[in-house]
């Protein structure tokens, strides 16, 4: 087949999940310089990619309810059929995805063997399950499958300038007006990965009482509960901005601080494609939740694991910060 000239891309889950795909999308990039590459993601996970040079064109679809009836599917159909497509990689298994790069006609149709994977062109075998690798190499993996090139870079999550000046100006209304300070993200979208309230609260008045350095907690909109539980077992007093960040400044204050301290979720990924060191911590009996397919990406990170997140002790935390702490304050 000749090189393609019309690539899509699909990632259609969580923003973690596509932040550690983003080292495959310059992969292929980087092997098929000329042609127009089309991301679909979801409209909740589309500003990890707004602003990355890899991608062409972004389309936002929520394969829940803008893909829930015989109608809208056929005009996403014709849309594929019409959009000039030679290629496209699916990312995350999806029945209706596999069928609609088949009906559509896209000559070179890549993605894992399940879900109706018979429909797809190119296939590798799914065994992220067994957590042997980092989910940045099982995609680049799939890349390669597509006929990518797979260098080893890092996720990668553009911020503008008026981000930075955005968290900047927040932190600064808030009374940190430069100086080091922390982000601590108690939440997590699954319960089988949160530490106890009570232990982080422990944790962060043990950190604040030895160094002196301030914390902020972070997180979305639907974590307002964790950190509110948080901040009302602590004795010193803290910083909550849990869901006053658009995901951009989220960034950007990562960004900012010295450390990150967070449960397996999203802001761990975040935070190591900022370059923010991230003390995480991971429960890892958990199936598929392994650290070491899921744990922060590159050097400098710590990964507190434990057959079970709650297995994790306050003293364990502290140790681990401790260190980081004396190169901070």
């Amino acid at each position: 087949m000749l090189k393609p000239r019309g690539i899509l891309l699909i990632r259609t889950d969580r923003i973690g999940e596509l932040l550690l795909t983003t080292p495959a999308f310059g992969a292929v990039r980087e092997s098929f310089p000329s042609a127009k590459i089309t991301l679909i993601v979801t409209p909740s996970s589309s500003p990890v990619v707004e602003g990355n040079p890899c991608i062409d064109s972004i389309v936002k679809i929520d394969p829940g309810p803008d893909l829930d009836s015989f109608a809208k599917r056929l005009r996403f159909v014709r849309f594929l059929s019409g959009s000039g497509l030679d290629m496209v990689i699916i990312f995350n298994p999806n029945k209706f995805l596999n069928v609609a790069g088949y009906l559509a006609g896209i000559p070179a149709r890549v993605g894992y063997d399940r879900k109706l994977g018979f429909l797809l062109t190119k296939v590798i075998e799914d065994k992220k399950y067994l957590c042997e690798k980092h989910e940045v190499e099982y995609n680049l993996e799939l890349a390669k499958a597509a006929g990518a090139v797979t260098p080893g870079k890092k996720p990668y999550f553009p911020l503008a300038e008026k981000d930075k000046r955005a968290a900047a100006e927040i932190l600064a209304h808030n009374g940190i007006a430069g100086g080091a300070f922390i982000a601590v993200h108690p939440g997590t979208s699954n319960p089988e990965k949160l530490w106890p309230a009570e232990r982080f609260a422990l944790a962060c008045d043990k950190i604040i009482d030895g160094s002196g350095i301030k914390v902020v907690l972070v997180g979305g909109e639907e974590e307002r509960t964790a950190a509110g539980e948080v901040k009302a077992k602590m004795r010193n007093p803290v910083l909550d901005l849990t869901g006053r960040l658009a995901l951009k400044e989220f960034g950007a204050l990562l960004k900012m601080s010295a450390l990150l301290i967070s449960c397996d979720s999203g802001p761990v990924h975040i935070a190591s494609a900022v370059d923010t060191p991230v003390v995480a911590l991971f429960g890892e009996s958990r199936p598929g939740g392994s650290s070491k397919r899921w744990g922060p990406y590159g050097e400098g990170h710590i990964v507190i694991g434990r057959p079970k997140v709650a297995d994790i002790t306050v003293e364990d935390v502290f140790e681990a910060v401790s260190g980081k702490l004396c190169k901070i304050t």
